[in-house]
């Protein structure tokens, strides 16, 4: 296990090497195929080519890594799970509710118009899961955080990117300095580089080299701390 740095093994194997209720807050893209699937336009290496290309992740997998997360997070924990209107619609975190209950929701627009034969997909959607048992004045400082949050990214970085401000807003939101933050999807490791940052420790993986996927310039920088956090010794 690594601390302040990327890494590239398989996130059920990072998450269960970490220790029980060591972790403040968790981040989880999982890659899971919904929308590519529910369009089925035919043409997704041309479209969505680099998405394409990222090895799917299946419903049982995304349970066990959410169960996991729940292992690892302390009482009172959040996990962010990212989702996309179709998982939603279809209430898939249901199946893990008996440890990651959801306690809020928060609607990211990408302000780029998406794929749909109906309407149009602009977004994807943050569903705010806590670890039991679920407290909100204790757990949670920032309340200038709207439920529905506009965003650009820079899809050259990653595919699946996602909004750094609003990572940046919810790690200020629920942790302290000093505090681990667990993404064991990392991708673009945007939520190592906010909680760095913040001065907040990460712990995270991914299957597949950033390099792989960036365009544009980007500057990785491996950072090795001078001492482990006392609840990782």
């Amino acid at each position: 296990m690594k601390i302040d740095q990327a890494q590239r093994i398989d996130a059920l194997v990072l998450l269960r090497s970490l220790p029980s209720s060591g972790v403040a807050v968790a981040f989880f893209d999982p890659q899971h195929r919904t929308v590519l699937d529910k369009l089925a336009y035919g043409n997704e290496g041309e479209r969505q080519r680099e998405r394409a290309r990222l090895p799917a992740m299946s419903d049982d997998y995304i349970d066990q890594c959410c169960r996991e997360i729940a292992h690892v997070l302390r009482p009172s924990g959040y996990c962010f799970l990212w989702t996309d209107k179709y998982r939603l619609g279809e209430a898939a975190h249901l199946r893990i509710k008996d440890v990651h209950p959801l306690v809020d929701l928060i609607a990211w627009d990408k302000q780029r118009m998406g794929q749909g034969y109906r309407a149009r997909s602009r977004g994807d959607y943050l569903l705010v899961l806590q670890k039991p048992p679920c407290l909100a004045k204790k757990t949670w400082r920032d309340h200038t955080i709207p439920d529905r949050w506009p965003e650009k990214v820079e899809r050259r970085i990653h595919p699946h990117i996602k909004p750094i401000g609003l990572i940046r807003q919810l790690i200020t939101a629920v942790t302290v300095r000093g505090d681990l933050v667990l993404d064991p999807a990392a991708g673009s490791f945007i939520v190592m580089d906010a909680a760095l940052a913040l001065k907040r420790h990460f712990v995270g993986t991914d299957i597949r080299p950033l390099r792989e996927f960036a365009r544009g310039p980007r500057r990785r920088e491996t950072r090795v701390p001078s001492q482990l956090p006392a609840f990782l010794m």
